[in-house]
């Protein structure tokens, strides 16, 4: 029989591995974030993960803040608009091998941010679970957020550099430089419920270590 907590199952009897996460019953209102670099796989984590739940599980994240944001207040690194300059999302040189870059995110920005959190955590008590998919660079954010998701589980989501930088190039929708520079903060200051690897484990598996781990906390 198939045991998740333990991870022992009898292969003459696991005939639909689905069926079984699909039967699972979890506490109402679970949150988990997944806290990752830029092109580290996290949307498709999300969606294996909306596969497996047996109730249904809200995704939001870090992306739907970004999209929100309008274009004409994002200024990059060699760009110069002074009546933009305080309010505008910046581009600026990250600390990973090169090409690397990170938003520098503005007030009004950080002040979003914050709110989305809050949302966040609101639906969340409401008792619907909310899957988030975020990137913290930013220190006030991480510690926000920290202090707002209240009983979150929390998942490191790491992934090889230039593993990061190679899906970057491959997906062409990203600022190119965005994997580079958010692999190199986004796990400052972090502690996890778990951590883990992208580089070569598929997302299905990874999600399913995902759910059995919050099955089992």
């Amino acid at each position: 029989m198939f045991d998740a907590c333990s991870r022992q199952f009898s292969l003459t009897k696991l005939i639909d591995i689905k069926w079984a996460y699909s039967n699972t019953q979890l506490m109402p209102g679970e949150m988990i974030i997944l806290n990752g670099p830029s092109s580290a796989g996290k949307s498709s984590l999300v969606r294996e993960l909306q596969q497996l739940w047996p109730q249904p599980l809200f995704a939001t994240g870090t992306d739907a803040v970004i999209t929100g944001w309008p274009e004409n207040f994002v200024l990059d690194h060699d760009e110069s608009d002074p009546a933009k300059e305080s309010e505008a999302l910046r581009i600026v040189a990250g600390l990973g091998p090169a090409p690397s870059w990170v938003p520098k995110m503005s007030d009004t920005f950080l002040t979003i941010s914050r709110h989305a959190h809050e949302s966040w955590a609101a639906i969340n008590q409401s008792g619907v679970d909310v899957v988030v998919d975020h990137c913290i660079i930013e220190t006030t954010i991480r510690e926000h957020a920290q202090n707002v998701l209240l009983g979150a589980f929390w998942v490191g989501v790491t992934c090889d550099v230039q593993e990061l930088v190679r899906r970057e190039a491959a997906r062409g929708d990203r600022y190119v430089g965005f994997a580079s520079g958010t692999s190199a903060v986004v796990h400052l200051g972090m502690d996890y419920d778990m951590v883990i690897d992208t580089t070569s484990t598929p997302p299905d598996e990874l999600a399913r270590q995902v759910f059995d781990a919050v099955r089992c906390r």
